[in-house]
């Protein structure tokens, strides 16, 4: 079956849906682009014309995961912090079984550049002075390393969960990521 009338985001979706169920019956690295192609339901140039590699398709759905998180939110700057990690939270825990899927073939790494890229580090980094460059880098490492311990641990804490967990070691004055928009 070919997709026709589809968007980029759509087609994007579907090549990341196949991946990932792919990846359910093989390991990642044995998983050619011609299988991702077929069981999307699009030809290999449709494929490569939205990603670059398998790793890129990881990237997407991590973007994918973390957009969903604050979608429903019209004013961004005027989000706090436990409603973000919350949102944020709640995504991840929401495709628990595709984001361990991930995770447990050793591609969870790719989550840090797409924090970073979400949260336009290198955009607003520049913007602000040394220091706060700095607070900058140090919230979204934090957020991707809570991420990993948390996969580490199989997703077993729930979002509330985490979220308290998180708020007990933030401090107030401590830069909002979207705030900073």
């Amino acid at each position: 079956m070919r997709r026709k009338n589809t968007t980029h985001e759509m087609m994007m979706g579907y090549m990341a849906t196949a991946l990932l169920e792919l990846m359910l019956e093989k390991d990642y690295t044995k998983i050619s682009i011609g299988e991702i192609a077929k069981k999307a339901g699009v030809d290999r140039s449709s494929y490569y014309r939205h990603f670059k590699s398998k790793e890129d398709i990881i990237s997407f759905f991590f973007d994918m995961v973390l957009k969903e998180s604050l979608d429903g939110y019209t004013n961004l700057s005027s989000i706090d912090f436990t409603l973000y990690i919350h949102s944020i939270y709640t995504a991840f825990f929401n495709y628990r079984k595709e984001i361990l899927l991930i995770h447990y073939a050793n591609l969870s790494f790719l989550l840090l550049d797409v924090l970073s890229k979400r949260f336009q580090f290198s955009e607003l980094a520049t913007q602000f002075p040394l220091t706060k460059q700095y607070e900058l880098s140090y919230i979204i490492g934090g957020i991707y390393n809570n991420l990993i311990f948390w996969m580490n641990r199989d997703m077993k804490e729930t979002p509330d969960e985490l979220t308290e967990i998180s708020l007990q070691f933030r401090n107030e004055e401590s830069l909002s990521l979207l705030s900073l928009r």
